[in-house]
């Protein structure tokens, strides 16, 4: 199943928050670095929302090993929504002290990335569609920033309906262009009752004590994107979740 197909709706997203899933939490770590040569039905479910033209969700090959490919075609989708598409974990993840969820996200050296994003989403919630639109969400993500060939970090979380924007990178004011981007490791890091986001070696935002709830939290890799735009992709080239 390569997940092309049409969609109707609208739709997007690393995001979490209040916690009662439904499915019993993954107990022990593990790394995903898509060897297989396909998106494994036990630990991923693909989410999809808006009417997009033609989209997948599909593992590829990038010598010497594999990868998550999203990409998505919008020529022709309405201009009133946006269109979201990405993977969910099939198991909760356990954010408790001690938890890092690391992700390696390749922007794709997008030549018009303008309205482009790439996220991570953590939630507790359980969607096929976007999980923005759950009332509990944290979210890292790069968003593109016209004229296409720059981006800018974006964290964002949600708790209990409530939106809260913790990092810009001081965009617009500072930096309005943004910056190029190409792979980019994201993690995810919860000690001391706080919640850390690190791109590569860098910490970007830290929580106060309690300030992001904890417990399981399922995995989303996500990407959006406007109307009117031939296909962009969005790769994904390793995940790892240690406890």
């Amino acid at each position: 199943m390569s997940g092309r197909r049409r969609a109707r709706g609208m739709v997007l997203g690393v995001a979490l928050l209040a916690l009662t899933p439904p499915a019993a939490p993954a107990a022990q770590g593990w790394l995903e670095d898509f060897a297989q040569g396909r998106l494994d039905p036990m630990r991923w479910e693909r989410t999809v929302e808006g009417d997009l033209r033609e989209w997948s969700a599909e593992v590829v090959q990038a010598p010497p090993g594999f990868r998550l490919r999203l990409r998505a075609d919008t020529r022709g989708a309405r201009d009133d929504t946006l269109k979201f598409l990405g993977v969910r974990s099939v198991r909760p993840i356990v954010l408790t002290d001690g938890t890092r969820v690391s992700v390696r996200l390749d922007w794709g050296d997008q030549p018009n990335g303008s309205y482009l994003t790439a996220a991570v989403v953590l939630s507790p919630h359980v969607t096929q569609r976007n999980p923005l639109d759950t009332p509990d969400w944290l979210k890292a993500a790069y968003v593109g920033v016209p004229p296409g060939r720059s981006a800018r970090m974006l964290v964002e979380a949600r708790r209990n309906g409530r939106d809260r924007t913790l990092h810009t990178e001081g965009w617009p004011d500072v930096n309005p262009g943004g910056r190029r981007i190409g792979v980019q490791d994201i993690a995810l890091r919860v000690r001391d009752r706080t919640v850390e986001i690190w791109e590569g070696e860098r910490r970007v935002w830290q929580s106060g004590a309690d300030e992001i709830a904890r417990g399981p939290a399922y995995l989303y890799l996500q990407m959006s994107s406007h109307s009117n735009y031939p296909p962009r992709s969005i790769y994904f080239e390793r995940v790892e979740v240690a406890f």
